[in-house]
């Protein structure tokens, strides 16, 4: 596997736990805390660079099906970001998620698990 891909894979997986530790506290909670607006812009920042290493490294080039999903799932987490962002800019932290925005946050976190589990289904099944 070359080194880009490693990277790329390794990134990834530092994505998981950021979005995972934003989604799954602020989906209890349902309160934008700090910890929430940081591992979620933390996140989609890995996910960004891990993108653009699997991007650079694959031999298929950027345009696959898994390619596609994933990119989808990254559309949607930088939407949900954004959100977030503009929520903590209007009210600040420690204020309640609107429900729009707490709905779409759980989609866009379980496509982004889609798009994941199938990645590491076709790393597994090389």
């Amino acid at each position: 596997m070359k080194p880009i891909l490693i990277a790329g894979s390794l990134i990834v997986n530092f994505a998981l736990i950021a979005y995972s530790i934003a989604i799954i506290t602020e989906q209890r909670k349902k309160i934008l805390s700090k910890k929430v607006f940081m591992f979620l812009t933390i996140g989609v920042t890995f996910d960004i660079i891990a993108t653009t290493c699997m991007i650079l490294g694959s031999s298929k080039g950027p345009f696959t099906l898994h390619g596609l999903v994933g990119y989808s799932s990254l559309l949607g987490m930088l939407i949900d970001c954004i959100l977030i962002w503009k929520l903590k800019n209007k009210n600040g932290f420690d204020t309640p998620v609107p429900q729009n925005v707490h709905l779409f946050s759980r989609y866009a976190y379980i496509w982004w698990i889609v798009a994941y589990v199938t990645g590491a289904l076709i790393v597994a099944f090389r």
